[in-house]
């Protein structure tokens, strides 16, 4: 079992069509969550269609912004509990797991509203007491070393979206790969990276699905990374993806080894974004 989400920044991009496409026929999740759809309905139900998907809900955009779409591949396995333009809140009944609710959530993204998103969660929080995982892009950030710029956060704003998550019992979710997952400003000097998509949950969610992980999948039509959380009861990732694992017979390759000498030649001190892609494109 598993979910991809993405703030995709419109879908009326047949390229970024394609990439949803790209990633659902190589991650094969069983949920697919869009942010900032940006287009009517019957876009996000053609995609449906194409993904071979049997249930969508959407929530409408406003003007060129906005819009959220929920996408399940197998019908019975979503009951909506509520919704608004900044998530949508489900049941998830699986065979193998407990029942369980998932949130896909799109935090507000200016300053000024940033309260207005943690008071959400609070409210959130007690609409059910079904194990609970929430993910998407929250615009926030917990701690100062989420974000690669010139510029600090404020610290007011660490600290408010921390004691949000703690009053929500909600813990992050560790994430495998590039630890950024926003970036603006890419070869000037006002480049900025931030950490603003992420999965939480509760201990009571962990408990049920053991052996959860978070993936950042590098995309190429959004500024948003997609996140990939996979579960697979009982057994970890026996059976299911398959982990990177580097192969030293991939360097017999001549092609393969120039890819990796120059991602990891040392052009940068720290973790470098176009590093991943690489890694990904070898054998991710």
């Amino acid at each position: 079992m598993s979910t991809l989400s993405w703030n995709c920044r419109g879908l009326g991009d047949p390229r970024t069509v394609r990439e949803v496409l790209d990633m659902a026929s190589r991650k094969k999740p069983d949920f697919i969550f869009l942010m900032e759809t940006k287009v009517a309905r019957d876009h996000a139900e053609r995609l449906r269609v194409k993904l071979g998907f049997q249930g969508l809900f959407y929530v409408d955009n406003r003007g060129r912004s906005g819009g959220l779409a929920l996408f399940w591949r197998t019908n019975d396995t979503v009951r909506l509990l509520s919704y608004s333009r900044n998530y949508v809140d489900v049941e998830v009944r699986v065979d193998g797991l407990a029942p369980w609710r998932m949130t896909g959530f799109y935090g507000f993204p200016d300053f000024g509203d940033r309260e207005e998103s943690w008071n959400l969660l609070r409210r959130l929080r007690f609409r059910s007491m079904l194990p609970w995982v929430v993910l998407g892009d929250f615009n926030d950030l917990l701690f100062q070393y989420e974000k690669r710029g010139r510029c600090r956060h404020p610290e007011s704003l660490l600290r408010g979206f921390g004691e949000a998550l703690e009053d929500c019992g909600l813990i992050q979710i560790p994430m495998i790969g590039y630890q950024f997952t926003w970036e603006k400003g890419e070869g000037t000097e006002d480049w900025v990276e931030e950490k603003l998509d992420r999965v939480v949950a509760t201990d009571e969610w962990r408990g049920v699905v053991e052996g959860a992980r978070v993936y950042n999948v590098l995309t190429r039509r959004s500024d948003h990374s997609a996140l990939f959380l996979d579960i697979r009861p009982g057994e970890g990732f026996r059976g299911g993806s398959r982990q990177f694992r580097f192969e030293m017979a991939w360097l017999l390759d001549e092609g393969c080894r120039e890819v990796v000498e120059e991602a990891w030649g040392g052009r940068f001190a720290g973790p470098d974004r176009e590093m991943w892609y690489k890694v990904a494109e070898v054998g991710w």
